[in-house]
Parts: C-alpha cells; sequence; structure tokens
C-alpha cells in the first residue's frame, strides 16, 4: 500500500516543492520510500511507498514504460496481476520487475479504461500520458483506495489524502467549506462521496475513472456496475450456492495472501472476521498471527469471542484491552489522521487494532463487506418488520411511530434497544426507501438547519442526503427490496463510512488492509444470489450455512454484537472537563458560528 500524488501545472518548473511538501504529508501510508519525478513540462508525479510485492529497486515509482510516454502514480493491489502478466507477455510485452504497478501500467498502454474491468482488487491511480498531455484518475470498485483532486488556477492536483493537499498553500488559501458536505456530515457521520468538506475538492468516484486534459474534465465514466449482477439473479439450489461460495471464498483468500512480507488477520470474534481466519489459517497453519481489542466495559467486550476462535484455529493471538480511562493519544490520531468530519466510534476500536497489528506485520486480512454483501445489519429485519406495518392507513402508522418514540429509552448498553426503537419510529411512516434511511439519519433536517444556520436552510434542503439515496434507489427499482437496500447500503455506507474508517486507521500505522469479502468475484456472484438465502430468520444465512464446517457453533450463530466503543462511558460523566474547549469564543475565533 502507498500514498500518491501530484500535479499537472503550466508551471511545473516552480511547482516541484510544493508536490515535496504534498508527498511529505503521506510517509505514513509509505515509509519505505518516495520519489518525485518531474516528467515533463507540465506533470510532476511523487510517491511514498509501502513494499510489499517486490522488495526490490525494480518496483520503486513514480514508475516509467520504455518509452517513457507513460508514468504511473498507483497505491494498491490488483491480485489477479500474474495473469494478466501472462497474457501481456503472449503479447510481446517484457517486464523488468515482479511488482504489480508494472502490470497495471502496461494493461492501460495495451488496453486502455477497459483494463481496470479485468483487475480485481484495490487501487487509486494516476497516469500521464506525455505525448497526449492527458491526466487519468482511476479508483477500484468499492473505494478501498482514496483519491482526491482539485482543479484550482488552471492546475490539476491529486493526493490520496485531502489533508495533504493542504500542503499547497495556493489550495489552502482557496478552499472553503462545503454546505452540502456538512449537510451529509450531520445527517449520517460521514460525507457521502464525490463531495469533501471543502466546495473546491472531490473524491474520484468508486469504480471510475476521470481523463483531464487542459485543466479540464474531459472524460468522467464508471467502468464496472454493481447493480447489473443483482439482475441475474441465479438458479442454484441452496447446496450448489453454498459450494460456490465456498470455492470462490477461498479462492479471494488465497488472492489475498500473495504477498512478500507475512500477512496476519484481524480476529473480533464474529462470525466474518472469523470466517476470514478460518480459511486463511488453511494457508498457514503454523504462524498466523490475529489481532483483537477488547473493552473493560462487558456489553463491548468481544475479547472472549476472539479468544474462543483463536483458541480453535490455533492462531498466535494478540489482544489490547481499553481500560476504563481513553487514551487521549488515540483521539489525536484520530483527528490528524482522518482528513474530514468522521463520526463513526469505531473508528477508535480501529486505531488501536491497528496499532498492535504493525508491532508484527505489514498486511491483514480484514471482515469487511460481508455485511452489507450478504445482509447482517439488524436493519434488514427492521426493513421487513416496517413492511408489515405499510398496510395500515398512514395516520395510524404515524401514531404508531409517535408511540414508539415516547417510550425509546436510550441506554449505555451497546446500540441500545431504545435507540433502534427511535430509529425504526422515524422510518414508520414512510416509504421503505427513506424508511431505510431514516436508520442511519443522527439529526433531522431541522437539527440540520438550526445547527448550520438559517440563512442556508435552502441550501441544506436542496443537499439533503436522501437525495443521493434515492437516486441509488432508482437504479435498482426494478429488484427485490432487500436487494436494494444492499445495493444502496454499498454505494453509501460502506463506500464512504467503513472503507474510510479501515483505511486511515491502518495506514496511520503503515498497515495494508486487505478485503476478501470485496472480492469481484464473490461480490458479483453473491449479488446474484436471491434474497431468500440471506435473510431466513436472521440475516447472512447463506454465509453461516457455508462457514458451518470450518467454525464453531456458538460464533457462527452468536448474537451481532457490532464493532462499536463505549464513547458514553468514557466521556459520559465528564463531559464538561472533556470539552471545555468547546465554547462559543474559541469556536467562533476558528470560524465556526454557534446558534443558541
Amino acid at each position: 500500500m502507498c500514498g500518491i500524488c501530484g500535479k499537472i501545472s503550466p508551471e511545473t518548473s516552480q511547482k516541484k516543492e510544493t508536490v515535496k511538501k504534498i508527498n511529505q504529508k503521506l510517509t505514513h501510508r509509505g515509509p519505505d520510500f518516495g520519489a518525485v519525478l518531474d516528467i515533463d513540462e507540465m506533470a510532476i508525479f511523487a510517491h511514498r511507498r509501502l513494499s510489499i510485492i517486490d522488495l526490490s529497486e525494480l518496483a520503486h515509482q513514480p514508475m516509467q514504460d520504455l518509452s517513457k510516454n507513460y508514468t504511473i502514480t498507483y497505491n494498491g493491489e490488483v491480485y489477479n496481476f500474474q495473469e494478466i502478466k501472462d497474457e501481456l507477455l503472449s503479447y510481446g510485452y517484457r517486464f523488468k520487475s515482479r511488482s504489480d504497478t508494472e502490470v497495471v501500467l502496461y494493461s492501460y498502454i495495451h488496453w486502455g479504461v477497459e483494463c481496470f474491468k479485468k483487475f480485481n482488487g484495490m487501487f487509486s491511480l494516476a497516469i500521464w500520458n506525455s505525448k497526449e498531455k492527458e491526466l487519468l484518475l482511476a479508483r477500484d470498485r468499492f473505494g478501498k483506495k482514496p483519491l482526491y483532486y482539485t482543479l484550482l488556477n488552471n492546475e490539476i492536483t491529486f493526493s490520496s489524502e485531502l489533508t495533504a493537499l493542504l500542503e499547497d498553500e495556493e489550495i489552502k488559501n482557496k478552499v472553503t467549506l462545503s454546505i452540502p458536505a456538512l449537510n451529509h456530515y450531520l445527517a449520517l457521520g460521514y460525507i457521502l462521496h464525490p463531495l469533501t468538506i471543502y466546495k473546491e475538492i472531490y473524491k474520484v468516484e468508486p469504480a471510475g475513472y476521470i481523463k483531464f486534459r487542459n485543466g479540464k474534465i474531459t472524460e468522467k465514466k464508471r467502468y464496472w456496475e454493481y447493480k447489473d449482477h443483482f439482475f441475474t439473479e441465479t438458479k442454484q439450489k441452496e447446496k450448489e450456492i453454498r459450494e460456490n461460495l465456498e470455492y470462490l471464498f477461498d479462492k479471494a483468500i488465497k488472492y489475498r495472501l500473495i504477498s512478500d512480507v507475512p500477512v496476519g488477520a484481524f480476529l473480533s470474534g464474529g462470525l466474518d472476521s472469523s470466517g476470514v481466519v478460518a480459511f486463511t489459517k488453511k494457508y498457514n497453519k503454523d504462524n498466523l498471527h490475529t489481532f483483537s481489542i477488547g473493552f473493560s466495559y462487558k456489553s463491548y467486550n468481544e475479547a472472549r469471542d476472539a479468544k474462543i476462535v483463536s483458541d480453535y484455529l490455533k492462531t498466535i493471538h494478540h489482544e489490547k484491552i481499553f481500560d476504563k480511562n481513553l487514551d487521549r493519544n488515540i483521539i489525536n490520531i484520530c483527528i490528524s489522521k482522518y482528513d474530514e468530519p468522521f463520526s463513526d466510534t469505531s473508528l477508535i476500536p480501529m486505531v488501536e487494532v491497528s496499532r498492535l497489528a504493525s508491532k508484527y506485520t505489514k498486511v491483514v486480512l480484514s471482515g469487511d463487506g460481508a455485511d452489507e454483501i450478504f445482509a447482517g445489519y439488524e436493519t434488514y429485519k427492521a426493513d421487513k418488520i416496517k413492511k408489515s406495518f405499510d398496510v395500515l392507513p398512514g395516520q395510524i402508522k404515524k401514531g404508531i411511530a409517535s408511540l414508539l418514540n415516547k417510550v425509546s429509552r436510550e441506554t449505555n448498553k451497546k446500540v441500545s434497544p431504545g435507540f433502534k426503537l427511535k430509529q425504526f419510529s422515524k422510518g414508520l411512516p414512510e416509504d421503505y426507501k427513506y424508511a431505510h434511511y431514516a436508520w442511519r439519519e443522527l439529526h433531522s433536517e431541522s437539527e440540520r438547519i438550526y445547527l448550520i444556520g438559517e440563512e442556508y436552510k435552502e441550501e441544506i434542503k436542496a443537499s439533503h442526503p436522501y437525495f443521493t439515496f434515492k437516486r441509488y434507489y432508482e437504479e435498482v427499482k426494478e429488484i427485490d427490496y432487500l436487494s436494494q437496500h444492499l445495493y444502496v447500503d454499498v454505494k453509501t455506507w460502506l463506500t464512504d463510512d467503513i472503507l474510510v474508517k479501515i483505511d486511515r486507521a491502518t495506514m496511520a500505522f503503515s498497515l495494508e488492509a486487505r478485503s476478501p469479502y470485496l472480492d469481484k468475484n464473490l461480490t458479483e456472484y453473491a449479488a446474484s444470489i436471491p434474497s431468500k438465502y440471506k435473510i431466513k430468520n436472521n440475516g447472512k444465512y447463506i454465509l453461516k450455512k457455508m462457514l458451518e464446517k470450518f467454525l464453531p457453533g456458538e460464533t457462527i450463530y452468536k448474537k451481532k454484537s457490532g464493532f462499536n466503543a463505549p464513547v458514553n462511558e468514557w466521556f459520559g460523566n465528564k463531559r464538561e472537563n472533556e470539552f471545555k474547549f468547546f465554547n462559543k469564543y474559541v469556536l467562533e475565533q476558528k470560524g465556526i458560528k454557534i446558534n443558541e
């Protein structure tokens, strides 16, 4: 894994030091090697390397083809690079390294943007065509690897992280707060792509590429559509589906064990990470290191569950238990490494387990993506329950919703029943699409208008995050409700919350995270599986059936608990001391308006 950045400008001779500063800011993403390359009179690329495959200097970046017409700076892993390399060898291409970077570069030279359809992996990249004076930016299917860009002063500047772009003083002095992005954050706790917290900076979309010439976008497309695979529902029986899943998951694991450094795994003790460890153990019988986090607060603590799986599979297990007083250094890391406002509290344990793992390895496997691919969240059961209320008249539904909201009572337990009831009641009178959105809404529109300011009311209304959800629902309106929800959650929650969280937490400690459940072949096949095999009483039915012969029953069928942090317990009784700096004067000095 690595960090990439660069600048396309009519005045590159004056910009090299700026690109150096941006690249230096990305050192944590690639501490093994760094370089800045003046390509020509218009382009400068830079790279920070975390050496995983082909540890030699031959794999250093930025990398050029033999003609020096094409230059690449690349972050990621294309796991099927060897098969693609064999195909390119048959066409007469020759390679100087064993790296996947060189394969990616020559794939683009040979197939153009069609090459991205061949890649099975995670990546963000930039390629400069010196002859055509054309820049290409591209990103993997689910957006595992970040890529930001801005067009200012007839320049294009890009980077793996948003904060690195602010090392450019001209950019820093011109960016302004995005009200739509702030609206998203207050509603959801994260910002939907392609927006960022700054108006002038954007994210390259997952499964998307952008071409630029003369400081302008000339082409912007998606090279892959996840939705297409929901429309081709498999007719296979349960046994055959189970066998196919096992084969594809096994292949996904084997791909992600390709490395010239040791590979470990996160292990929470839940179904998803335990499945990853069970299959990984088949290929690493004696030296598999696993890592978990626990809490002193019982309702949050999964350390015992992780230990059960570790003992069962005989891994070399490492755990860290949070005590009742949170280490403030963790908060500092979260603030410094997360580019934008982000309120998923599970980032705190994710940061700590990443720090733990980085002491033993440079690569870990994770269980991310299984809930969105196989329907693991309780929200999907709630959607099903909500559907049974739809036969009632609207006024009766509103009355029930009001009653549920009144009787709901939040507790300090992990994702309390009171909170769930409150979120469910918000969507009860609405259609199924808005009800699913409402489950994750943190602040209502009226609350957001109050917090941001009445003068922004129209902009807040026009940028309601539900409009983005609704657009995704429209793309798949012909398929069943559960499949629609899964598709929308992948396009929103998975991409802009879950994958952001794991990338920033792991890369803060120069650790590469690989997600087998997000394998191209596995996700495409999973989308084709009928919903009746995903939820049957509880979620992830078919995944659980597939894992029955690899894991103990208590692991497979234990109640899902999620990966959250006891924030209320840490801060609940200390808010006056912990947040005394959040006063009107201090915030207004920072340009933040307070409505009282």
